[in-house]
């Protein structure tokens, strides 16, 4: 089954939500364009892929709100397996520049995709990598059922970055592209099916699982548009437990057949968990040729200092389903630990 991406075209042509403009340009032209473009890309090298915006004088909703829950919605009910969302960035100061992921939060799959994303894009584009930041409070990072990552691809202030966004939209179409398959494992020119991709290794921040809980990005590098709308709660339950989980523990899954001689490969990974306002996927992936995935990376719980010998340490638990077209799906709970590399076995039976 090909991996879905949806595509979203930030802004509308016009109000309601339209974008920022800059040096003649208008953001909601440029994520239009370069999103098309993505989708052509990504479509040819084997993924399935949705646009937001499928006309460029598309309007979606009747009001910033609307508009906004309107992609989420979509992306939701299709069943994405990522969600990005295009835009350009904007400041008070002409002299700003670079490419950015909004995340929400650091330590996670969207993360670790934003990285790959932006270096990509840093290689193709030549304008500076600014990093993820973690912004919780930005509604279609928020609202997705997905690992999502909302793109600052260049500041439509800056003249170099707006015309380089305008009249090269290939160069980022091609980065963000990039940016994908590399971190899905996929070699950059190929046209391998998706179905075949291995799970990357994963990638740690040394500020793993830390949460900005300012909604509003900083005076002088905030941008204009609208739909950038902070919808930040401090009683989400995801949040808190973010922040009650603020340790890695790792996850190495073997899927075996259940025999447990010959490994499985190809078969699906997503490790869940479930929220009163959703689940959240924490990573989805494929075993390699060996049945293995190694080193998913998971937020624990903080080790307890000086823990007694029958005291047992905290854990959090994860859902975790595996699929593969010729075995009997398999779900099971894991539990992971501050620090431990622990081996999750996963004996698949064969369809009948």
């Amino acid at each position: 089954m090909a991996i879905k991406i949806y595509i979203d075209q930030g802004h509308n042509p016009q109000n309601p939500n339209a974008g920022a403009e800059g040096n003649g340009y208008r953001e909601q032209d440029i994520s239009y364009d370069i999103g098309v473009r993505l989708a052509d890309i990504l479509t040819s090298a084997g993924f399935e892929t949705r646009l937001s915006r499928n006309d460029p004088a598309e309007v979606i909703g009747t009001s910033n709100q609307s508009s906004l829950s309107a992609r989420v919605n979509e992306a939701n009910a299709w069943g994405a397996d990522y969600f990005i969302s295009l835009h350009t960035n904007a400041a008070a100061s002409p002299s700003a520049t670079g490419s950015e992921a909004l995340v929400y939060a650091l330590g996670t799959v969207a993360a670790a995709l934003g990285e790959s994303i932006l270096e990509n894009l840093s290689n193709e584009t030549g304008l500076a990598n600014r990093g993820v930041i973690a912004r919780p409070g930005l509604y279609v990072l928020r609202r997705t059922r997905m690992p999502a990552v909302l793109v600052e691809m260049g500041f439509i202030t800056n003249r170099r970055d707006a015309e380089l966004m305008a009249n090269s939209p290939e160069l980022f179409a091609q980065g963000i592209a990039d940016g994908i398959i590399d971190y899905l494992g996929l070699p950059a020119a190929s046209t391998v099916p998706v179905a075949s991709i291995k799970t990357p290794d994963p990638v740690f921040f040394e500020d793993s699982l830390k949460v900005d809980t300012d909604p509003l990005p900083p005076p002088d590098e905030s941008d204009s548009a609208t739909d950038r709308e902070e919808e930040f709660e401090n009683d989400d339950p995801y949040v808190e437990f973010i922040k009650n989980n603020p340790a890695t523990g790792y996850l190495k899954i073997q899927a075996f057949r259940q025999d447990q001689v010959y490994p499985v490969s190809d078969v699906e990974v997503i490790i869940t968990r479930n929220f009163p306002d959703g689940e959240r996927v924490f990573f989805a992936g494929v075993t390699d040729e060996n049945g293995i995935i190694d080193l998913i990376p998971l937020p624990a719980p903080e080790r307890r200092k000086n823990p007694g010998p029958y005291d047992p340490e905290t854990a959090a638990v994860y859902d975790l389903i595996a699929t593969n077209p010729d075995y009997n799906t398999l779900r099971r709970q894991v539990t992971v630990f501050d620090g431990v590399r622990a081996v999750q076995p996963l004996l698949m039976n064969i369809r009948s």
